[in-house]
Parts: structure tokens; C-alpha cells; sequence
């Protein structure tokens, strides 16, 4: 019994909550129901601190709680000297003590292991007469410590280790059942359903699936039945049946290495609960400073030990219970069996331990043996394991399997892979050169639509003359519209005097209503001549026949050209061609265009060289676009640009880089490279991919 007797008033938000008067040496402040002074909140510890009396002293204590103790208005530092009227802040509560007595003035009260209300059946305290107008203005609230406490008779012994006025350590022995007698059990169901599913596992693994492979294979080819499948198919059951076992298994192994406090041991072993220096210890290794047995507890000391116990108000002194009797001699140390509300202190070198035994807490014991948040974790874990693999299974086979239409069975890959050795090719063709040339000479106009004539006049003996139309110099030339060429009868009436007529001059159903040129006179010749001249020649236009066609560019026309009109030029760009400018000869040399050439391209894979050239040759212009980009910056910009590209299964461009370039704009061939990109090849044999490399030679003209 302490010589000091503490009366506490207990305000929340300003509102009296209780009043206490307690006389323990150690008062234990905390969360805990087991704490002399329980102050419900988050923001108190579960063993927040304590106050010591000892003598005239009387100091609290913080055990390292995270929002402190402040007296006060300050925090305390480990710990500090209270006196009468000095005001304690614990989170949101305020305690003061309003009287600090002697034991002698002030009746004491029994030590109470409830939280700060008392139940019905258990009337608070009775406060000093000085607090007794605010409390009773302000009633205790009443809790049921049913509600919180197990109070089925049974109780934990509480032990705290002290260095000084500083806790060290707090254990409650018997508040937790051990498990590790239940581990055996789990790990016995795990094990055998874990070694049950790898032998199923194992068994499937060593069957000959090569063969079955092969079998498999040439049944595809041969279009035959497939073959069975060796194994009993419990593969995925054996593996499933090892998963499952390692739950058990683990949470077995997880009982077994659990530390229960059944035993408060002191000492320097592993499994000592709290460790000191072994001089003066029976079992150096793990002294059962208090020992549990069936609910009841045994106080353990040596000779060397010294303290004190207090039972139903009476404090005897460790000698005093070895001499009447009450601790028995147990080899080299003494053992005192502890009855229900006993409180004692043992002191052992600088290290004393308080000892009381309180009833278990209903919290901690209503957890029970089961560990829900593993057990939620490791359930949720093998809920999408399994949802995995039940989506793997609904796939089918041959969703998955590798097509085997060109009859070899391999993967595409490895066909790729394994390809021979690229044998000597015949000599490439040579460069294409994509663009027309101006030195050219131009093309031919288009076919007249209908049949064609006879230009000249037949009695002439020339055959270089070249016709000319009388008319002004400024008429639009054009050829008369005097025969109907629809008409089926060619030979009757004044068709056919007209048929037999020696010749006559151009005429065309799209004509106009009479012949006008730009030369001086009309002179029957022929389509092409070095001078104006009679002549008699073939192709061209007239009334010499029943054609009405001519080697023109289209109906209404004659000529070699591709004009619209009447005119003998020819096209081609601004190369050579026939004019009438100022008289039939040869056009001036015009400006020469950018050169795309396509030069010899290596490829490896299962797709021609001249597929792949024509498909270039169709994109041609995406690559002259890029040149012509660059030549828009240098007109001098030439070179040689070599692309890298993989034609993949599907047809596509996987990936297309530049691998070498000679020519100074870098852009150039990064625009190739993103053209490449998009263009579209067939099918590769067989599905594998193809590599190409393709250079281009790119000149100004």
C-alpha cells in the first residue's frame, strides 16, 4: 500500500467525467481496462503512462506514448514531479489532482481494474468532501464493464518491468492461448495434400509428350485422327491440390513459431520474455519469474530477490512469506502462489517488476483463434489464381495452336530461324529509272475512234510532203465535217461518186462546217514532211477510203501528239517533239527532272524479290515526294539512301529504319523510312517474318 493517496478529477471537454481516489504505488493511465485510471480514445496509448509514488514523491511517467503527457500546458520529458493542483492532459481528457493526503487521513480505496466509469452493480468511488458539489453536479457516466471485460471468473497476471520511474516493458501472462498445439494438425493436412498434388503434378510431367508431340503433328498432316494423351490428365489437379495444401501447411508452420506469453521469463536466452543479466538466476537461460498453470498463477523469486505483496490490504515482505509459510521452497528459489487481486513487487538488481492479476480483456479475447486479415489476403489471392486459370482452360486448343497449312509443323519462328543457307542468286536487273526522260522522244496520242483514212493525194509520186490548210494566220486550224461516217451504205448515190473521186482533203464527223489552216494554199500531203509538198502517204485523214480514223490523239484531231487540236506536236515533257511554231523542226532541250532509282535489295525470308520490287515501284512516288522535300532545300541534294524494314506475318511493315544514308538531309531518309512504314506486302510463306533491305539512289537530273 503506498503511503500517498491521490485524488483525481477526470474532465473531458470540459465536463467532469469521474472522480477517483487511488493509493497503489504504481496508478497505470492507458487505454487498457485493466488500467487503474482507463481514458477511452485514439489518442491515448494503451499503457500511456504512469504515476509512481514513492515516499513524499510522487512523479508521472510517460512510457513513450505518441501524443505525450503534458502538465500543465507542457510536455513532460520521460518524466516529472506532480504535486497538489497540478493539472494532467492526456489527449482530450484533463486530469487534476485535486488532493495528494497521507494513507492515514484518507480512507483507501480498493485498487480498481475497471475503465474510468464503474458498473451499476459496482457505485463509483466515494470523492472528497472538497469535490463532492462538482460531482455531484456532474454525475459518472456508468459503463458496462460486461461489455469489455471477460468476468467469467477467470484471470491474467500483469507484469510490468520498470527501470527507475521508466516502463520498460508490459505483458499480460494468459491473455492469449497458445496455438502451437493445433500446428502438428495443419501442417499434416498441408503436407499431404501438397505432396499428394506434386505427385499427381510429377506423374503428368513424366510422361513422353515428345512423341505425342510428334504423333500430334503428323495426324495434322496426314489429316488423321489426333492421337491420345498419355497421363490420366491430372496435371492441373495435382497442381491445384499442392496450392491449396500450402495454406494449411503455412498457417501450421506460422502456430508453431508463434510467441505466446504462458510463462514470464526473465533471463539472457532467445525465448526469454524480457531479458536482464543472469547473475543470481537458477536458469540463466529462462527463469519463470511468473508461471502460469491451468488459470493459476505462481510468483517466483530467489533469496537475492527482494519486494513485497499486498493481499485484502495486508503487505508482506518477500521474507515474511517465505517465513510463515506462504512460499514454498522449490529447489533454488521460492514460489508463491498468487490468489485473485494480489498485487505485488519484486525488485531484481536495477529492475523492478509490479505484478498484479486483473481480469482479461474482452477485445483482445474475442479475437479467437482466427487470424481474418491472412486469411482474407490468402483468400482473395487464391480467388484470382484460380479465376486465371479457369480462364486459361475455357480457351481452346486450337485457338492457340500454331497453324500447320504448309505442312511443315513448325513454329514460324524456328522455320525462320532454321532456314538453309541463302544460295547465289542470278544477277539483279538493271535500275529501274522510274522517271521519264526529257531526252525521250514523246508518246503516242490516243487511236482515233473509228477506222482510219489515207492522208495525200494518190497521184502523187512523193511520199515526204507535207500537207498544209489555207487560211489566215490567226484562224484556229480545224478539218471540214462533209461526210456522215454512221451511214452503212458507202457505194451508193453521190457517196459513191465521191468514193471514187482521186482524193480529196482532211474531214472528220467532229469537224466544223469547212477546212481553215494558217498556210498560204491547200496542199494535199502527207501527216509528216520536211517541206509543204504534194504527197501520198499512210495514216492520216481524208476522203481517199471509208476510213475515217487517223493515227491522231482522239477524235476531232490528227497528228502524233497527245494535243487536243489539230496541231503535229508531240508530247513528252519538254524533250524534242514536232512544233508549228514558225515551221516544222525540232523544240528547244528542256530542264531535266529528279532521278529515283531503285538498286539491289537483300532480302531473307519466304517472299520474292520481285514481289517485293513491284510493290516499291508502286510506292515510288511516296519516295520521290520525300526527295523532292529535300531538294526544295539543296537542288544539289544527292545520295544514296538504303532502308531497313521487316515485313512481319500479317503482311505489314513491323518496323522500318534508315540503315545507311550518303546524302547530307538526314530528314530525306526519315521520311522514306516513315513511308516504308505503311505500305502493305503479301503474306510471307509459311507466316514468318521477312527482312528487307532496299536502297534507293536519289540524283537531281
Amino acid at each position: 500500500m503506498s503511503s500517498k493517496t491521490l485524488t483525481l478529477k477526470i474532465f473531458r471537454a470540459d465536463e467532469l467525467v469521474d472522480t477517483k481516489t487511488l493509493s497503489q504505488d504504481v496508478i497505470k493511465i492507458g487505454k487498457l481496462k485493466s488500467s487503474h485510471l482507463c481514458l477511452e480514445d485514439e489518442a491515448v496509448a494503451r499503457m500511456h503512462a504512469v504515476i509512481e509514488v514513492s515516499g513524499n514523491d510522487v512523479r508521472i511517467i510517460d512510457l513513450g506514448s505518441a501524443t505525450g503527457t503534458v502538465l500543465n500546458g507542457a510536455p513532460i520529458d520521460k518524466n516529472a514531479s506532480v504535486s497538489q493542483g497540478d493539472v494532467l492532459t492526456f489527449g482530450p481528457y484533463r486530469v487534476e489532482i485535486s488532493s495528494i493526503a497521507d494513507a492515514q487521513a484518507v480512507a483507501p480505496a480498493p485498487a480498481a481494474a475497471a475503465p474510468v466509469a464503474a458498473s451499476p452493480s459496482t457505485p463509483p468511488p466515494r470523492p472528497v468532501a472538497a469535490a463532492a458539489p462538482m460531482a455531484a453536479a456532474a454525475p459518472p457516466i456508468q459503463i458496462d464493464v460486461g461489455a469489455v471485460e471477460v468476468q467469467d471468473g477467470r484471470q491474467v497476471a500483469e507484469v510490468v518491468a520498470m527501470y527507475g520511474r521508466t516502463a520498460l516493458d508490459v505483458a499480460h501472462v494468459g491473455q492469449v492461448k497458445s496455438r502451437k498445439a493445433s500446428a502438428p494438425i495443419f501442417m499434416g493436412i498441408g503436407g499431404i495434400m501438397l505432396v499428394g498434388g506434386l505427385a499427381l503434378f510429377g506423374y503428368e510431367v513424366t510422361q513422353d509428350w515428345e512423341s505425342y508431340s510428334n504423333e500430334l503433328r503428323e495426324a495434322k498432316q496426314a489429316k488423321m485422327t489426333e492421337p491420345t494423351k498419355p497421363g490420366a490428365g491430372t496435371g492441373a489437379l495435382g497442381l491445384g491440390l499442392a496450392l491449396l495444401g500450402m495454406i494449411p501447411f503455412v498457417a501450421g508452420a506460422m502456430r508453431l513459431s508463434e510467441k505466446t506469453v504462458v510463462d514470464y521469463t526473465i533471463g539472457e536466452g532467445h525465448n526469454a520474455v524480457f531479458h536482464v543479466p543472469p547473475q543470481g538466476l537458477p536458469d540463466s537461460v529462462a527463469f519463470p519469474l511468473v508461471r502460469s498453470s491451468g488459470g493459476e498463477f505462481a510468483l517466483n523469486f530467489t533469496k537475492d530477490m527482494s519486494g513485497e505483496v499486498t493481499l485484502d490490504g495486508q503487505t508482506l515482505s518477500l521474507e515474511e512469506l517465505v517465513s510463515s509459510g506462504r512460499a514454498g521452497g522449490s529447489g533454488s528459489h521460492y514460489s508463491f502462489p498468487m490468489p485473485r487481486g494480489v498485487q505485488g513487487k519484486v525488485n531484481y538488481q536495477d529492475i523492478t517488476f509490479h505484478i498484479n492479476t486483473v481480469n482479461p480483456g474482452a477485445v483482445v479475447a474475442g479475437r479467437g483463434d482466427v487470424d481474418w486479415p491472412f486469411w482474407a489476403y490468402v483468400g482473395g489471392t487464391a480467388v484470382i489464381g484460380i479465376t486465371f486459370y479457369l480462364l486459361m482452360r475455357s480457351i481452346p486448343d486450337d485457338l492457340l495452336a500454331i497453324s500447320l497449312e504448309d505442312g511443315d509443323g513448325e513454329p514460324a519462328y524456328a522455320r525462320f530461324m532454321h532456314q538453309p543457307d541463302e544460295t547465289k542468286e542470278e544477277e539483279p536487273p538493271p535500275e529501274e529509272e522510274t522517271e521519264a526522260s526529257d531526252d525521250a522522244a514523246g508518246g503516242t496520242g490516243q487511236r482515233h475512234a473509228g477506222e482510219e483514212g489515207k492522208m495525200g493525194k494518190p497521184s502523187s509520186k512523193s511520199k515526204s510532203g507535207l500537207y498544209a490548210m489555207k487560211g489566215p494566220k490567226n484562224a484556229v486550224p480545224q478539218m471540214a465535217r462533209n461526210f456522215d461516217p454512221d451511214m452503212a451504205a458507202r457505194s451508193a448515190g453521190i457517196l459513191g461518186v465521191m468514193q471514187q473521186q482521186g482524193g480529196s482533203f482532211l474531214a472528220s464527223p467532229h469537224g466544223g462546217a469547212f477546212a481553215v489552216g494558217n498556210d498560204d494554199e491547200d496542199v494535199w500531203g502527207g501527216l509528216t514532211g520536211s517541206e509543204v509538198g504534194e504527197a501520198y502517204g499512210v495514216g492520216g485523214l481524208g476522203l481517199v477510203g471509208t476510213g475515217r480514223g487517223g493515227g491522231g490523239t482522239g477524235e476531232g484531231t490528227i497528228g502524233l501528239g497527245n494535243t487536243g487540236l489539230i496541231g503535229k506536236g508531240g508530247g513528252g515533257g519538254s524533250g524534242s517533239g514536232y512544233g508549228r511554231g514558225s515551221g516544222a523542226g525540232f523544240g528547244g532541250r528542256g530542264k531535266r527532272v529528279p532521278k529515283v532509282r531503285q538498286a539491289k535489295a537483300k532480302v531473307q525470308g519466304a517472299l520474292d524479290k520481285d514481289i517485293i520490287r513491284r510493290i516499291v515501284r508502286a510506292h515510288i512516288n511516296e519516295v520521290r515526294s520525300c526527295y523532292n522535300a529535300g531538294l526544295t532545300k539543296d537542288p544539289n541534294l544527292q545520295g544514296r539512301v538504303a532502308v531497313n524494314f521487316v515485313i512481319t506475318g500479317t503482311g505489314k511493315v513491323g518496323s522500318a529504319v534508315v540503315q545507311e544514308s550518303t546524302i547530307k538531309d538526314k530528314s530525306v531518309g526519315n521520311c522514306i523510312a516513315k513511308a516504308v512504314k505503311r505500305w502493305k506486302f503479301p503474306k510471307p510463306r509459311g507466316g514468318g517474318n521477312v527482312i528487307v533491305t532496299y536502297p534507293f539512289n536519289l540524283s537531281p537530273g
